[in-house]
């Protein structure tokens, strides 16, 4: 716990930290005695963690009610926490579009690229950029099992996914000169609103479901020592099954078993979420 607070300093970031996986990071961290800035956009939820945080584990909570589909989101973040000396970020925040590309809303599209891609890039560089300068900190990025290769009928949720993996990869290698971990937690499916909100009859795919906090407890265990984990056994071997197989074989596995468990009124995919996106946080 001492190596764990020396190493991440006094505060951290969890974006998305109202439900779900952000909320049981968020959870995890304060457990382990930091203190949390917790930013989302459902000011209510916010107001409930930084209750129950502060009364269970008697740390300091500030929370952010900030959408990060704004592009100035993370000037704002920064600015509202330049007194702060935050010594790890997780930029958990996230939406997904299922259907039918072709048929999905552009804006749509544009705002979950805003939210899964370019907020927490932007986060990765304001604040990892101080933690180099100060020689610690910890970046933990989370992708989603659908980042480990093409997912039709979410091609462009997972591409997005895909983007985080691979920047986060690369960061782990780039940042540890400067004392800086940086790893990737990938998700499989979790017991959130994001999967409750697609029209995705789950009980028909063979994954498992996980908690958030089984989730959580992966990711921050693996902080510091891996680039990459995947969160459960199932979905660690799905992950690698595109290492031993020609690549179009999982790509189109996860298509045929995603359009089979299409909701029955969405029986060809072609019911995206064209008005929006289910967003986690």
């Amino acid at each position: 716990m001492a190596d764990f607070n020396e190493k991440y300093g006094r505060w951290a970031i969890v974006t998305g930290a109202s439900a779900g996986i952000g909320k049981a990071i968020a959870t995890e961290l304060a457990a382990r005695g930091l203190n949390i800035v917790a930013i989302a956009r459902r000011q209510a939820l916010l107001d409930k963690l930084q209750h129950e945080l502060s009364r269970d584990y008697a740390v300091d909570v500030r929370t952010i009610n900030v959408d990060l589909t704004d592009p100035e989101s993370i000037s704002k973040i920064e600015l509202v926490t330049s007194d702060l000396e935050i010594g790890l970020v997780v930029p958990n925040a996230g939406a997904e579009l299922s259907g039918s590309f072709i048929h999905s809303s552009l804006e749509a599209n544009e705002r979950m690229l805003q939210l899964n891609v370019t907020a927490p890039m932007q986060m990765a560089k304001v604040f990892g950029a101080k933690m180099a300068r100060r020689g610690h900190g910890g970046i933990l990025f989370i992708s989603s099992l659908f980042a480990y290769q093409g997912i039709p009928h979410v091609a462009n949720y997972a591409a997005t996914k895909a983007y985080i993996l691979s920047l986060g990869e690369a960061l782990h290698v780039e940042m540890k000169a400067h004392g800086v971990d940086v790893t990737v937690l990938s998700p499989g499916l979790t017991a959130t609103d994001m999967p409750a909100n697609m029209p995705i009859d789950f009980s028909r795919i063979p994954v498992f479901s996980q908690t958030p906090g089984q989730v959580a407890k992966t990711g921050i265990k693996a902080l510091g020592s891996k680039a990459t984990v995947v969160s459960g056994l199932l979905n660690k071997l799905y992950a690698w099954e595109n290492r031993f197989l020609p690549r179009h074989f999982p790509v189109a596995l996860f298509g045929f078993l995603i359009r089979r468990a299409f909701r029955k009124d969405c029986p060809d995919s072609s019911c995206s979420n064209t008005g929006g996106t289910s967003m986690a946080g």
